[in-house]
């Protein structure tokens, strides 16, 4: 071997080296920090850490602002990248988006998950030609995000958003699957105003919110885990799983808080819930049961519109449920709502037409569908959440709890209805509600669970705290996915939909 040639090769890499403990110094994170943390311990194999501006061995500005390359998580083969916000405000460069887009192939070809961690000022203005001369068009930014659309339902996505995230840098974020942000992250497009990652997360544009950067990765790791493993044997069901029908109040007018039920039912402290602040009376949630991963999304009565859906939470509910068939996870849905929002801000938002997108998410799904009903479930909502006389597929299993009531409207709004001249002739409003709640009452023997399980609109009516054990016992029988060899003659169900 060339002696001359090594020591250059040599002294690149010292380079390197020398460049990566400068950068550690900044405010965030430096990128072979991010990527060190997000992989298991010594797993990391780095791409083109000598490729800079330029083709000379003394480069200054090596890996040209973007670091990346493979490792594992929890021992599965990950791909990841990281722009450089010190080199060259992270921009975009012609040789940098080359890279990018070499680790997109390998993780297109092998169904191996990517993580991008995005930061920069989107594309370089300044970049030189490079020497000698390469007979490549510089068009690789949308090789990029061809590459991303290629894997979206293929394998997960995963961006990281911390400090600026600008321009090109936003469109790489925004066509992930998942987006994790940090609470002082700033998000612009085109050149447009920064503006913070917390208001592009209650327009569900940001999956997660964490105080950092730290927090993010541990966040990364756990999602993609319980992609890549999607069966555990270490789980333990939550202390308060026996007393879960305790969180039902008796009152049927009085909201609670759904996650509870949701924490109550899957493994302890497995629950990883997306978009809080979007669609509040929905939630979405990938969690255990019985060592299985799944997907759970749940209606909130806690919310502020008393768990109604509004199209926030139709979208957001119909974009998990493809998320949940695209990667195999089992869904599991809990209801309780009094049907989809009426009134002319409803109107105006066009809830007819977002209604439909759960309805045609839930036809289209592959995967087995375990809904439960806990108490209330009207109008079209039952169909947002189970599909329950609209899709090819019915649930797997349906299952009642001894709360339930169910009909076409609101027993109120029924009782409204047909005693609407008593109600109207009323000497006091005091007087019109007891009109009301009293015919509501007796229709409410008509609604409730028993009868309806006697009809078969429901296989089972069961105490609540059996829902665990029933389930489980059901996901048993589900094939697990081989992570290992899906990309061996795999097929891509279909891409998700974008947000």
């Amino acid at each position: 071997m060339d002696d001359e040639l090594l020591k250059e090769i040599t002294e690149a890499r010292k380079l390197n080296q020398a460049v990566r403990a400068n950068t550690e110094t900044t405010d965030r994170l430096a990128p072979h920090a991010r990527l060190r943390r997000l992989f298991d311990a010594d797993s990391f194999v780095e791409y083109g850490q000598l490729a800079g501006r330029t083709s000379a061995v003394d480069d200054p500005v090596l890996a040209d602002g973007l670091v990346g390359g493979v490792g594992d998580i929890e021992g599965s083969p990950v791909v990841a990248v990281s722009y450089d916000a010190a080199m060259a405000a992270g921009t975009q460069s012609e040789r940098n988006q080359r890279k990018f887009t070499k680790l997109l192939y390998l993780s297109v070809e092998h169904r191996w998950p990517f993580v991008c961690f995005s930061e920069g000022a989107g594309g370089r203005d300044d970049e030189p030609l490079a020497s000698p001369p390469i007979a490549v068009v510089p068009r690789s930014r949308f090789d990029v995000l061809d590459g991303l659309a290629e894997m979206s339902g293929w394998a997960p996505t995963v961006a990281v958003i911390s400090g600026h995230c600008g321009e090109g840098h936003a469109a790489i974020a925004m066509m992930c699957d998942f987006v994790v942000a940090t609470r002082s992250a700033t998000i612009s497009a085109h050149a447009g105003p920064e503006v913070s990652a917390q208001i592009y997360a209650k327009r569900g544009n940001a999956d997660l919110i964490v105080d950092g950067e730290g927090d993010a990765i541990v966040q990364v790791r756990r999602l993609l885990a319980l992609y890549l493993r999607a069966e555990s044997t270490d789980f333990e069901p939550a202390e308060d799983a026996a007393d879960i029908a305790d969180i039902i109040p008796e009152n049927r007018r009085s909201p609670y808080d759904m996650r509870k039920v949701m924490h109550a039912l899957v493994d302890k402290d497995s629950v990883l819930e997306f978009s809080s602040t979007w669609g509040r009376s929905m939630l979405t949630a990938v969690a255990r049961m019985g060592g299985r991963t799944i997907g759970v999304y749940a209606n909130q009565p806690k919310s502020p519109l008393g768990g109604a859906i509004d199209a926030a939470a139709a979208d957001k509910a119909a974009r998990f449920v493809e998320l949940c068939d695209a990667y195999d996870f089992p869904i599991v849905s809990l209801i309780d709502n009094p049907g989809y929002m009426v009134g002319p801000k409803a109107e105006v938002e066009g809830i007819a037409r977002h209604h439909a997108r759960p309805l045609a998410a839930l036809h289209h799904r592959t995967v087995p569908l375990y809904a439960v009903q806990l108490r209330k479930a009207y109008g079209l909502g039952p169909y947002a959440m189970s599909g329950w006389g609209s899709a090819r597929r019915i649930p797997e299993l349906r299952l009642a709890w001894p709360s339930v009531e169910s009909g076409g409207m609101s027993l109120e709004g029924a009782a409204y209805l047909v005693k609407r001249k008593e109600i109207q002739a009323a000497k006091s409003k005091e007087e019109a509600v007891a009109i009301r709640d009293a015919y509501a009452e007796q229709m409410r023997e008509s609604s409730l669970a028993l009868k309806a399980a006697r009809s078969l609109q429901f296989d089972d009516v069961i105490p609540p705290a059996e829902t665990r054990d029933l389930i489980i016992s059901m996901l048993s029988r589900t094939e697990m996915p081989d992570r290992r060899t899906m990309a061996q003659g795999g097929v891509k169900k279909h891409a998700i939909d974008l947000r």
